[in-house]
């Protein structure tokens, strides 16, 4: 029990440290910080749920005593909220009827973790709401003013056309770097935790990834809505567009490794892919977005249930 504690203690204080490392300069702080639910997931998904919640609860005191009490907001919305969701639903399993464990699927989690990056997106927009320009709008003109603070000695002619290029979906901007952000600190506090041999659950076979059928049928739902109607709705539909792309693009390489399994220089295939997916950017993952869209509706159409993932 000591010990568990001991546990959930450094890692809420860990979780803190690496939170706060960008606004306090530390060297590598940008990834440190984008490190920051990792702690918290491994205590969750070793220790379990309540873990989870001791040691968030230490990480946000700690980064209200170094920061003040309105950057636990942030904390919580970055690190936080995401542990907690991961442990609770990476936890759940019940016995099939072979009497084995059956673990909850990855894909349901990603869902979840979708349906909450959209769920911040829209309480977001919320923010936005009140004027008669509307939030598109008023996202260009937030965009605008950071601009004109922290590049100022840009041209403006280059701010306005980077505030033109970002304003359109901005709002899926920020809700998909959180969502992976989210799904990388996962799959990488399991893989290590199964390294070490603490895992609570068996490491899930990634490229045998499902995803349920309402992502595949919300997404139709949001473009329609999209491209049917004009002002704030239609701005909000395009870029929950954008977020439910997220499980498609995981979905897409999902089918790329389980493609390169097996093959000779399998790893540099994958290598190779990741690196083009990197150099180019937003257009390669729209792309693996599409193979996955294909590999949904091939996939649900040849199965039996609505799946989710698979243990390996």
């Amino acid at each position: 029990m000591i010990r568990q504690l001991g546990l959930m203690l450094a890692a809420g204080l860990l979780s803190a440290l690496m939170f706060l490392s960008l606004a306090k300069g530390i060297a590598l702080g940008a990834l440190l910080s984008y490190l920051a639910p990792l702690p918290l997931m491994m205590a969750g998904l070793a220790l379990g749920t309540k873990a989870a919640v001791a040691a968030a609860g230490v990480a946000a005191v700690a980064v209200a005593a170094g920061s003040g009490w309105f950057a636990a907001l942030p904390f919580a919305v970055a690190a936080a909220v995401p542990a907690l969701l991961v442990s609770n639903r990476a936890l759940l399993w019940r016995r099939a009827a072979d009497g084995s464990a059956e673990w909850y699927p990855p894909g349901l989690v990603l869902a979840w973790l979708t349906a909450a990056g959209l769920g911040l997106m829209l309480c977001g927009t919320a923010f936005l709401l009140g004027s008669a320009d509307g939030i598109e709008a008023n996202v260009a003109q937030l965009l605008g003013r950071t601009l004109d603070l922290m590049a100022g000695h840009f041209p403006a002619q280059q701010r306005e056309a980077l505030v033109k290029l970002v304003a359109p979906l901005f709002l899926a901007l920020m809700a998909t770097s959180w969502l992976v952000m989210v799904v990388l600190n996962a799959v990488a506090a399991q893989g290590l935790l199964a390294r070490l041999g603490h895992a609570r659950r068996p490491s899930p076979a990634y490229r045998e990834l499902r995803l349920p059928d309402w992502l595949g049928f919300a997404l139709v739902a949001v473009v329609v809505l999209a491209v049917a109607v004009r002002g704030d709705v239609g701005y909000v539909a395009g870029n929950a567009a954008g977020v439910l792309l997220v499980p498609f693009m995981f979905l897409g390489l999902a089918g790329i490794h389980r493609w390169a399994r097996g093959r000779p220089n399998g790893g540099l295939l994958l290598a190779v892919a990741y690196g083009l997916l990197f150099l180019a950017n937003g257009w390669a993952a729209v792309a693996v977005a599409g193979l996955g869209l294909v590999r949904f509706w091939t996939m649900r159409f040849r199965r039996h249930d609505s799946g989710g993932g698979m243990e390996g």
